[in-house]
């Protein structure tokens, strides 16, 4: 793969879209925040306890700010793509303290090998199917960052009735209860131990920093 082109930053920002006031000068590796329009993120918020419910890295392209994310698939979208999805356009940015552009620039292109991957409905940090904050929890653990906090499941906040309503719609065809649970009390009980990563687990992490936005 062709190693990442860097241009100044008054030249990566020229595809940012001038309503994104709060958008501080951008660097490789950077995270960027938001709260998706997907029918999943209330369930998201709701079990997490935070409105950042997608989250993406932002990779400095010759054609602008791309944001690597878990998506669909694993792919890259150009930030202002990004930014337009997210509820009323808001967003936040964080950096990693003392992110030195060598591991930048690695955890971009790990992030890459990623692409065309699908996302993960189940929250599982398998890498075979990714969701948005296992991305960045993967790339920058293949440079030596541990990044964010391995929460359990049931930990979090998932009896609220709307993160019981889209477990009921997954659950059948969850890869630790398909064909062996049976019924859905069992899978719910099979999988409170489930380790996952959180949006807002990263943005907490000490070694990151927020550097704008206004979400």
């Amino acid at each position: 793969m062709r190693a990442t082109v860097l241009f100044p930053i008054v030249l990566a920002l020229t595809a940012v879209p001038a309503q994104a006031e709060n958008l501080p000068p951008l660097r490789q590796g950077d995270l960027v925040f938001q709260q998706s329009k997907s029918p999943q993120s209330e369930a998201i918020r709701l079990a997490s306890g935070s409105a950042y419910t997608h989250m993406g890295i932002v990779a400095l392209t010759p054609s602008g700010p791309m944001v690597i994310e878990a998506a669909d698939i694993v792919r890259q979208t150009p930030l202002e793509a990004f930014l337009a999805r997210g509820m009323k356009g808001r967003f936040a940015v964080y950096r990693l303290r003392g992110l030195d552009q060598a591991k930048a620039n690695a955890a971009i292109t790990a992030a890459r090998t990623y692409l065309g991957r699908p996302y993960d409905l189940y929250f599982r940090l398998d890498p075979s199917a990714i969701y948005c904050s296992e991305l960045p929890y993967e790339a920058f653990r293949s440079v030596g960052i541990s990044l964010g906090r391995i929460d359990r499941f049931g930990d979090l906040s998932v009896r609220n009735p709307t993160v019981k309503a889209l477990f009921a719609q997954r659950w059948a065809s969850h890869p630790d209860c398909k064909g062996t649970a049976g019924d859905a009390a069992a899978c719910w009980t099979r999988i409170q131990n489930q380790g996952i990563v959180t949006p807002v687990n990263i943005a907490h992490d000490n070694r990151v920093e927020r550097v704008g936005g206004d979400l």
